[in-house]
């Protein structure tokens, strides 16, 4: 028997449906039963590649005109744009346009990818990598990717960890200014406070941690949390 994986795509304009692959099965075997792990790569990285290519020409089509004019930008030259999927690196040319005259502009060209691919890799694999490179080492991880997902190109472990600090950066800088107390008060206050109503749940971690500048050194951490009544601390 075949089966044949189509993409549909419905837009205001109309449907159109696209061949993504076809399956052959006899059933013979255990080996034939299901998609193989080879099959799904392939289907998953024709899928992605037809919807996010569908999703630029889009866009860019909503955007080349001008919001106080309607005329429509001049265009300049193309550049090629990498993105960086779970199911795909995918390259795709990257216009750049005039800015209209209507209004006065610095600089005088824009990129309209630029806008929608802040960055060059997609949430969701940056997710996964700062998730698995925070459990396993850089290499373990790249090496999970390639055998699991359809990406191509060689995934460097260098990479991985360089996601990995950005995130941790982006996350760290939205924590605020550092805090050594986060109430007020000596300790003389606290203990007369009253006591909060049972039941209270304390749970205290801890760890050690290599130092980044010197790896010979340790330092270490101790995290705790009290939970009462649903609210916590």
């Amino acid at each position: 028997m075949k089966f044949k994986i189509q993409l549909v795509t419905q837009t205001e304009t109309g449907e159109a449906i696209q061949e993504l692959g076809c399956l052959e099965r006899k059933t013979e075997g255990l080996e034939e039963i299901g998609i193989s792990l080879t099959e799904a790569k392939v289907l998953l990285a024709a899928l992605q590649k037809q919807v996010v290519e569908q999703q630029v020409v889009a866009y860019l089509a909503h955007r080349n005109k001008c919001l106080h004019c309607a005329q429509s930008f001049r265009h300049k030259d193309l550049h090629p744009v990498v993105f960086r999927t779970l199911f795909g690196n995918l390259e795709f040319p990257s216009p750049r346009w005039f800015q209209c005259a209507c209004q006065p502009h610095e600089p005088r060209t824009f990129s309209p990818l630029a806008e929608l691919l802040t960055e060059h890799c997609s949430p969701e694999r940056l997710y996964l990598e700062t998730k698995w490179a925070s459990l396993v080492s850089f290499d373990l991880a790249a090496q999970l990717f390639e055998d699991l997902l359809p990406i191509e190109t060689h995934i460097h472990a260098t990479s991985i960890r360089n996601h990995l600090q950005r995130v941790a950066k982006r996350a760290e800088a939205g924590l605020g200014e550092e805090q050594f107390s986060f109430i007020d008060g000596c300790q003389r206050e606290w203990a007369a406070l009253p006591r909060p109503p049972a039941p209270i749940t304390v749970g205290i971690d801890g760890g050690y941690v290599r130092k980044w500048d010197d790896k010979k050194t340790h330092f270490e951490v101790i995290v705790g949390k009290s939970i009462s009544r649903g609210r916590s601390q």
